[in-house]
This record gives C-alpha cells, structure tokens and sequence, in this order.
C-alpha cells in the first residue's frame, strides 16, 4: 500500500493550502511559510517513521512542484530545423530569418550608416506596433531589403506570470548600435513586454525593459548597461522574468540586471517574439515556463 498516494498527497497539500492563516502577508509568502512547515514535517516524518515512505515521497514532489515560481513549462524550443523555416509554432512573419544549422535561427539585418538614432517609441511605432499589428493580422510578403527589421512569432497562451529564457549570439555589424535584437511576450493589439538588447560601441549592451501599449507607446520600465562580452558569436543566455506579484528581472547569463515592479498588464499573453532591428543575431533555444 502507498498510503494516499498521489491523489491524495495533492487533497492533502490543497486542503493545508485552503487553511493557511491569510494575517498580513502576501500569497507568494503565505505559501512559502507553509510550504517550509510543510517540508519540516516530511522530514521529520521520514526521520521517525511516521508514515509510508511513498506517500511522504509523492508528498515532497508535489510540495516542490508548488514551491515553483513557473512550474508549468510552456514552450521548450530548440531551432535545429533542417530547412531554412524554424518549425512551429515559429512563423517568420517579416523580414529576413533563416535557419542556421551552427547558430539557429540567424537574421542579419543592415542598419544604414546615415540614419539617424531613433527613439524607444519611434521603434516601437515600426517595428513593434505597425509590423507586429501587419503580423498579427495576416502574412506580408517578404522582401530582399537587408535593413528591413526582422520578426518572428510563436502564438501560444503565456500565463501573466513567466520566466522566458533563450540562448543568443550576436555578432559585431556595422551601426548595430543603433539597432538591437528584442525578446518578448505580446497580447492582442500588440500590446506586452520587450526586453531590447543593444550593443555598445565600447563593448557590453544596453539592456532594457519596455512596456508596449496597444496604441504602439513605450515606456521604459528599467534599464542597465551588461559590461561582459556581446558581440563575440560567444552563447549567451538572457532571461526576462516577471512573478505574479508584478516583480520583473532581466538577466545576461547569471549576471541580473536589475529587477522592478510593473502592474502594466494583468491578463495572459497570446505568444512570443523574436525582432531584429539591426544587427546580426541568432537564437539557438528558447524555454518559457509558468504558471498554466
């Protein structure tokens, strides 16, 4: 016999969860206190035999499970595709991206020397809101412009609350400073979360976190400067992070960023975003946990 089992370990833990004294705290501090309490009782009742040792094992899994931030995994993709497209749900939807079987999917957009800089909401306005609200809406026809921005979308339901995590490299291009790769989420209307990611001259990126309104807006919600080397074709991995109580990281590698709070956007998202706006970058995997 294994005691409850796993049924009923989850009864167990959903019914403790049920009881929990609501005092002051939050419910993402509420939970880790019982989720403590809970745990010493595990440990204390495989120390001293006071239960099946299955159902104490099926009941520590299901404890871990819900210590998890994102214990959900809602896309695990790696872009090995052996033909130029990446496989679903990835759709190239403007611009120039191909399937790099060294690198993943690559895009090598121009930036012309002569243009000049463009605000965060300029950007956005093209890239981000008229070229995402064209995607959104159907196909474009791709052209063979080597300045014109890059996209790629994966429609999939995001949880308000995730963690997205993807390899990149990037390598040096003529006046990739003024252009940058970006990584997000988005909703219907274009509206979500950009984390862009722009070389410097003088070595490292500018990381930084936007806010899209539906209207195409953008406000900047945090940004810091990554010292480390960007632009060496060496793997990196960056990570966006948002909790459930609004709490958002950026993260290069193991090094993070810098973290704030953002109450911009409550609902789930409908998908996540590759840009190009100029430079040469590849992203090799991405993984995106949470909480659904």
């Amino acid at each position: 016999m294994r005691g409850l089992g796993r049924t009923g370990a989850a009864g167990l833990l959903l019914l403790l969860l049920s009881a929990a004294p609501s005092g002051a705290q939050t419910g993402d501090e509420k939970l880790k206190g019982l989720l403590d309490e809970l745990n010493t009782l595990i440990d204390k009742g495989g120390a001293q035999n006071l239960a099946d040792p299955w159902f104490l094992q099926d009941l520590r899994a299901l404890a871990d499970r819900y210590g998890e931030t994102w214990p959900v995994v809602l896309l695990d993709h790696s872009f090995d595709s052996r033909s130029t497209l990446p496989k679903a749900p990835w759709e190239i939807r403007r611009g120039q991206m191909k399937m790099d079987w060294t690198r993943g999917l690559r895009s090598r957009v121009e930036v012309a020397g002569q243009a000049r800089a463009r605000s965060d909401e300029e950007v956005a306005r093209d890239i981000i809101g008229g070229i995402l609200g064209q995607a959104l809406g159907g196909k474009t026809a791709r052209t063979a412009d080597p300045s014109e921005p890059a996209l790629a979308l994966a429609a999939l339901r995001i949880s308000n609350a995730f963690q997205l995590q993807a390899e990149i490299t990037a390598r040096d291009m003529p006046g990739d400073a003024q252009g940058g790769l970006e990584l997000g989420v988005y909703q219907t209307g274009n509206a979500g979360y950009r984390l862009v990611l722009v070389p410097k001259a003088g070595g490292g990126a500018t990381v930084t976190l936007l806010a899209v309104s539906s209207r195409g807006t953008t406000r900047v919600i945090d940004s810091a400067d990554y010292s480390g080397s960007f632009t060496d074709d060496q793997p990196m991995t960056v990570t966006l992070s948002r909790r459930s109580d609004g709490t958002m990281s950026a993260a290069v590698g193991d090094t993070e960023l810098f973290s704030a709070s953002d109450q911009s956007f409550r609902d789930d998202f409908g998908g996540a975003l590759i840009a190009n706006r100029g430079g040469d970058y590849a992203v090799k995997w991405m993984t995106i946990r949470g909480t659904v």
